[in-house]
């Protein structure tokens, strides 16, 4: 029997051993795999920051006086006196900013503020994000391996006088990134690139992590389980780096270190498995009490920030799986990261753990539960809200004064902490909703924001992006065409046609015509334009080679000042017999700064034989003295005054004087927006030469058929 006794003893204490280290090792793979998740969700997000952040100094640095003229000249001692005092400062506010080049509009560097002489040297063509930037003259940003180092690298584009001059580029070390990530999860960090990378890089021994990429830099630990496998460290290679082309560069690898944790594990379970043999000898309940012991103390482990004995973001999402009608308020302490750069790691856990304190007895004094759920971060949460949004509002108040008169010394001064947090009262997604509410916070410098639909911005977001894609698959499957708008004379007939951009758009097998009121902005802000202009001018042109009608193409204003639009068009018409059926039509500038450059253009557009049409003339303002400057060969009389002319008495007198101040010149009038015989009549009457709209047909697409 005692034999027995003890066999059982021994089975039950191993199969206890067994199904406790498989619970400690699926919870340990759990808690591993949402603290990846969770870093690159925090990633992510800091790099957006740091993205706008840098963004910003940019710009600052393009707006101050006489950097863009200075970049035009090619002044690189200009360049120097100008920005060196900014540099300092911004080194001082980011350590790891080791990168800040004015490049020409050529891609000649002209000066770098890290190394302050003229280098004047041609731009290396593996920087694909400074090529880019002077092709598509916009802001870009992505990680890029450079020689030494891969870095975050932002850029620019400079204008002077409404021309293209150059860019600027600043670049940060990927350290600056992975920094912030090491202090907040507690994890090992390094960085992946990819090997047909390695050929540019000053690294002879390299460590192979597979057959297509290799460990850069990082924590000993992950060097060392590339070596030589470690068992104590888990490790992820799933946070992608990305060019400004949206291509994967390298991977940031993660590594958590279980050492610690599964001594701590496997000390706890030794201990006790021992009291639990004790407490099997004595009576068979411990076995029971035991394991409860167990759970809890994982359970305290998995939910618990360690910094501040907090209940953490794992906590929060579980609080959140089951919410109805909850309350949450977001806080987030500004400059925390400069804070813990100026006073140190120690005095910025110091910071992190005081604010915990006054977040622990705000929410016990007022019913709420409360979270730190990121580096500086907390939430306080309540299980059911008042409806009067005053009340949080109030409360709010009362919480960022208590945090504010925190008495934390620095170096002998008092550090004042400010919050900037966002309320949320409703909704299924109250954290994301927060986040919005807590942005909006930051931008406009308010202490708080309460949460609205209007603050939202997915939906907008999602029909951007999916605009986007229309304009992707339409320049990809030649859906972006011309539709022509006839122009007759006086007497009805057709003698020109103009050209008006629009996509064609197929979804659940119908098709739709998208017109450029619904596409068009969102293509120039993606970079996306000039391969919409340059389809459109080819079909146009091409279409119209070698028949009797004119044909009329539209520029936008800053067309002009776009050398590679203006090089485009130049070899696109090269090859047309009669230039002067080609007719184009762009609407003056205001300021005589831009005029000037704006008659520049025209000029030389005119000296290749096409023929100039002012658009809009009336809209808003029109100058009569740039029309004598400019001598055009049409004036297009703008619609707004056209639709209403058999009424509005101002609009008659508007075209009269507009018709004979052209006739005077011998410029030829067209009127838009002829929807009726009455107008046209009228318009007739009054001397217009040439009429489009309704009433003589709609823009349709001619390629298919015969004009």
């Amino acid at each position: 029997m005692l034999i027995l006794t003890f066999f059982v003893l021994i089975v039950t204490m191993g199969l206890s051993y067994l199904f406790l280290k498989y619970k400690f090792d699926e919870n340990l793979n759990k808690r591993f795999n949402e603290t990846s998740q969770y870093s690159k969700e925090f990633f992510t997000t800091e790099l957006q920051n740091e993205k706008e952040k840098l963004s910003l100094e940019l710009r600052c640095i393009l707006s101050l006086d006489g950097l863009s003229a200075a970049v035009a000249s090619k002044n690189h001692d200009a360049l120097n006196i100008i920005v060196s005092p900014y540099y300092a400062k911004l080194k001082q506010k980011y350590k790891d900013a080791f990168i800040l080049t004015f490049r020409s509009k050529k891609n000649i560097s002209l000066y770098r503020a890290h190394k302050p002489v003229f280098y004047g040297d041609t731009l290396n063509k593996k920087r694909k994000l400074i090529r880019d930037t002077g092709r598509l003259q916009a802001s870009l940003s992505g990680f890029e391996v450079g020689k030494f180092a891969l870095t975050y690298r932002v850029t620019e584009p400079i204008f002077y006088k409404h021309r293209y001059v150059g860019n600027v580029e600043l670049g940060l070390n990927i350290a600056h990134f992975s920094r912030e990530l090491n202090f907040v999860m507690k994890i090992q960090t390094a960085t992946a690139i990819k090997k047909s990378f390695l050929n540019v890089m000053l690294h002879p021994k390299v460590i192979s992590i597979n057959k297509n990429y290799a460990f850069l830099s990082g924590s000993k630990l992950l060097k060392e389980y590339y070596i030589k496998h470690n068992n104590v460290l888990k490790v992820k290679m799933d946070i992608a780096l990305k060019n400004h082309l949206d291509e994967t560069v390298g991977y940031l690898i993660i590594g958590f270190n279980t050492a610690k944790i599964v001594k701590q594990n496997n000390t706890f379970l030794m201990e006790l498995l021992l009291g639990l043999g004790i407490a099997m000898i004595l009576v068979g309940i411990v076995l029971h009490q035991g394991f409860n012991i167990l759970l809890e103390h994982f359970k305290k482990q998995a939910y618990t920030d360690q910094l501040t004995q907090l209940n953490n973001r794992q906590a929060l999402d579980e609080a959140l799986k089951d919410a109805k009608n909850r309350a949450l308020i977001l806080s987030n302490i500004k400059d925390f990261s400069l804070l813990n750069e100026i006073y140190g790691v120690n005095k910025g856990n110091e910071i992190l753990q005081e604010v915990a304190k006054e977040f622990q007895r705000f929410a016990h004094e007022f019913g709420f539960s409360v979270y730190r759920i990121s580096s500086d971060e907390y939430v306080l949460l309540e299980e059911k809200y008042h409806k009067d949004a005053d009340y949080y509002c109030s409360l709010v108040e009362q919480l960022t004064k208590r945090v504010y008169a925190l008495a934390i010394d620095g170096f002998g001064e008092s550090i004042n902490i400010e919050i900037y947090s966002g309320i949320v009262m409703y909704g299924n997604n109250p954290l994301e909703d927060a986040h919005m509410a807590l942005r909006k916070a930051r931008m406009k410098f308010l202490v708080y924001v309460v949460y609205t639909q209007e603050l939202d911005s997915k939906k907008e977001s999602e029909a951007i992006i999916s605009m986007k894609h229309k304009i992707y698959y339409a320049l990809e499957y030649n859906n972006v065409v011309p539709f022509f708008q006839p122009i007759t004379d006086s007497d009805g007939k057709i003698i020109k046609y103009e050209a008006l951009v629009r996509i064609l758009d197929f979804e659940n097998g119908e098709m739709k015509v998208l017109s450029p009121f619904v596409f068009l902005d969102i293509a120039i802000k993606s970079g996306l334009y000039f391969d919409i202009s340059k389809k459109m001018l080819r079909q146009s042109l091409g279409f119209f080679q070698g028949k009797t009608e004119k044909i009329s193409v539209n520029f936008l204003p800053n067309d002009f000042y776009n050398k590679a639009m203006a090089d485009m068009f130049l070899e696109l018409i090269k090859d047309y017999e009669n230039k002067d059926q080609i007719v184009v039509e762009v609407t003056e500038q205001e300021s005589l700064e831009d005029f000037n450059d704006f008659a520049e253009v025209i000029n030389e557009f005119r000296k290749v034989g096409v023929l100039i049409a002012i658009d809009d003339f009336g809209s808003g303002y029109a100058n009569y003295q740039h029309i004598l400057a400019l001598k055009p060969d049409y004036i297009k009389i703008d619609g707004s005054l056209v639709k209403d002319v058999v009424k509005d008495k101002e609009s008659q007198i508007l075209i009269k004087s507009i018709v004979n101040f052209a006739q005077e010149l011998h410029i030829t009038v067209i009127a838009e927006f002829v929807e009726n015989k009455e107008i046209f009549d009228l318009l007739k009457e009054y001397g217009v030469n040439e009429f489009q709209g309704y009433y003589f047909g709609k823009p349709e697409n001619l390629l298919n058929a015969k004009v």
